[in-house]
């Protein structure tokens, strides 16, 4: 489903924090949102699952206005990994993937048996089976959010939001799961948009980037046509560039790194 926002402008109590964002993700396609802590990467997600308002402008999943969608309503269409999760009960990581069905269950109904099946299908697919008896409150932060990401899947929803997923993971699990999640989006033509820190993980899994600074889209775009020496200096700093290693790949580093070999000076 394409998720359109338009001119939207967001904050919190008479502080704008957002000024005046246009962006469309189309169905199928992984967005990444690239910006400073602080430039409004998460107050969009929250935008964008409705669960703040908009003090201009409208947000549109598939040509329904989210904010005029029920709360049940939204968690059929979008699912969300925030950036941390701690439950005030204990449930094992298993439980805390089903609550994602919830939005298919009847009220005060249990998952049945058919769900569990699928719950600990997606386990598999993610690779967390070891998990999913342990409760959720138990596990390294990492864990917590592979566990989020599985429930995210299990929910399946068309659109996913993703809001810093690695920040907790070490480097292999970051690409692990930037893999998987490119993986699911090509066979079930979910539309992802996904915060990320690292414009690396942009470059190479994401078809599009929105990059932010205070609030206002800098660029956006394909990714690789995007993220420019020039379009990174003004969203990340003046020491960001992007270059070429020996073996062709294209990577952004600093600059005052030394014993960097490139095919050439980079663009």
């Amino acid at each position: 489903m394409t998720v359109r926002v338009e001119n939207m402008t967001a904050g919190y109590s008479a502080e704008p924090i957002l000024f005046d964002i246009d962006i469309t993700v189309k169905e199928g396609r992984i967005c990444g949102l690239i910006g400073h802590n602080g430039s409004g990467k998460t107050t969009l997600m929250r935008c964008i699952n409705a669960i703040l308002k908009p003090a201009k402008g409208r947000v549109f999943v598939e040509g329904k206005e989210t904010h005029r969608l029920g709360r049940h309503r939204v968690a059929q269409l979008i699912s969300v990994v925030p950036q941390g999760t701690y439950s005030p009960f204990a449930y094992s990581s298993l439980e805390m993937i089903l609550m994602g069905g919830a939005s298919r269950v009847r009220p005060w109904a249990s998952p049945g048996a058919d769900e569990t099946t699928k719950a600990w299908n997606v386990c598999a697919e993610v690779g967390i089976e070891n998990l999913a008896p342990i409760p959720f409150n138990h596990l390294s932060g990492g864990q917590k959010q592979l566990v989020m990401l599985a429930r995210a899947l299990y929910q399946d929803s068309p659109v996913m939001l993703l809001d810093e997923p690695n920040s907790h993971l070490d480097f292999c699990n970051q690409h692990r799961m930037m893999n998987l999640v490119h993986r699911v989006v090509k066979e079930r033509g979910t539309t992802v948009l996904v915060t990320l820190h690292d414009p690396n993980l942009a470059l190479h899994y994401c078809d599009e980037v929105v990059m932010l600074k205070e609030g206002r889209v800098i660029a956006m775009g394909p990714a690789k046509a995007v993220m420019t020496d020039g379009h990174l200096e003004t969203t990340l700093g003046e020491n960001i560039r992007i270059d070429i290693t020996r073996d062709g790949t294209t990577v952004v580093i600093p600059k005052h790194i030394p014993g960097i070999s490139a095919t050439n000076d980079g663009r």
